[in-house]
């Protein structure tokens, strides 16, 4: 249950992120960061860069748009050094967007999980030229790889080959071996293994509207009995957040799906890091998974995706039990579930109505397959009531 005073507390947070974002809008100057696309000018690009005055001589907008971020294709001419296409995130445009963004520290995570990955990237990424944050006013800023000529990119509508989907598991592998249990989760990463209470707060708030009464254009694909057992993530949310942080952690990129996906020549990329966290790798492979294959393939496959990405691990040197993986991944099946089903209830300016259907459909077929929903909650009493043992 949540609290009053969780409550104000929430809304305090909301209400000065809000504050911050209007101040934002109504004084835009007053820092190296543009707040929009229309604000980036030649200098402004050479000393967000680092670059010599006048290194940048001209910066043409080839394409933008907006959703959790502004984004925006952009031609840099001059003598920099880059290549001449660049791609740009921003702060969105729409205010509630803004200040949602500043409440989960959506930018904040996405900057810090390009620092984190580096120029050696365990994952096949969009090269990083800038990774900045104004930490008064919130913004942030990314000039990344422009990916439009070379890579394939798709939508949750789509699907994955089994070949494709070994390929993310191994590249999942990869990136959760690098970061597992690394102490960095206590230095420079610390603001992605830590959440505020605030944050806490608001995303048990969001959860109870979008949950608690299942209205959206995706209701029909939901079971009264699922609809009914997944009020766990507010009812208990305390007791599962306890029981992921007791796992091992890693960095995750912690929204894989497809549509944050690229190809190129059959090799995975990621894209959007916004909600980088700490947490078990394991999520990362249910999530991939559950909205980016088709249910009647992943059946067929899931097993044998879990038992090669326990192998690739302790090919690495990381114990990783193979059965004890395996009822992990069951249980972070409702993590995807509760994604897409928050998404789909926000309404369509958050995802188009044929992308959330379809995401919801699958999440639906996985929960029910597995009866995830069950086994979380057969988990999480375990590790309250005798957190000294491993269930299974």
């Amino acid at each position: 249950m949540i609290s009053p005073v969780s409550t104000t507390i929430a809304l305090g947070t909301a209400a000065r992120e809000a504050v911050r974002a209007a101040a934002d809008l109504a004084i835009p100057s007053g820092t190296a960061i543009p707040l929009r696309v229309a604000d980036l000018t030649a200098p402004r690009v050479s000393r967000l860069l680092g670059l010599p005055d006048g290194a940048v001589t001209a910066v043409r907008v080839l394409g933008q748009d907006s959703g959790t971020a502004a984004r925006a294709r952009i031609e840099v001419s001059g003598d920099t050094g880059l290549p001449p296409h660049l791609f740009l995130k921003l702060m969105p445009r729409n205010y509630l967007q803004h200040v949602l963004m500043n409440v989960f520290r959506l930018g904040a995570r996405e900057v810090l999980a390009y620092r984190a990955l580096g120029d050696d990237p365990p994952v096949r990424v969009p090269r990083c030229h800038l990774a900045e944050i104004d930490p008064m006013r919130g913004r942030c800023a990314l000039i990344l790889e422009d990916l439009s000529a070379t890579a394939e990119f798709r939508t949750v509508v789509d699907s994955v080959t089994r070949a494709e989907a070994e390929a993310v598991t191994d590249a999942l592998a990869n990136l959760h071996a690098a970061f597992w249990e690394t102490g960095r989760f206590t230095g420079d990463l610390r603001p992605l293994a830590c959440r505020s209470a605030a944050e806490i707060r608001v995303g048990d708030l969001v959860r109870r509207r979008f949950l608690a009464r299942i209205t959206g254009h995706c209701a029909d694909l939901i079971p009264e009995s699922i609809r009914d057992q997944c009020r766990i993530f507010y009812r208990r949310s305390a007791d599962i957040d306890a029981f992921w942080a007791a796992q091992p952690q890693t960095l995750i990129h912690g929204d894989p799906h497809l549509g944050n996906l690229f190809f190129e020549h059959g090799r995975p990329g990621f894209l959007d890091w916004q909600v980088a966290t700490a947490g078990p790798g394991i999520r990362d492979l249910a999530y991939f998974v559950t909205v980016s294959v088709r249910p009647e393939l992943l059946r067929d496959i899931e097993y044998a995706l879990v038992q090669r990405y326990s192998d690739r691990l302790a090919a690495a040197g990381i114990p990783a039990d193979a059965r004890r993986m395996w009822t992990l991944y069951r249980a972070a099946i409702t993590e995807p579930f509760l994604a897409m089903v928050c998404t789909a209830e926000a309404g369509e300016r958050m995802q188009p109505r044929a992308v959330s259907r379809v995401g919801v459909e699958r999440a639906v077929a996985a929960v029910r397959a597995h009866d995830s929903f069950s086994l979380l909650a057969e988990l999480i009493d375990h590790a309250r009531d005798r957190p000294a043992d491993i269930l299974y």
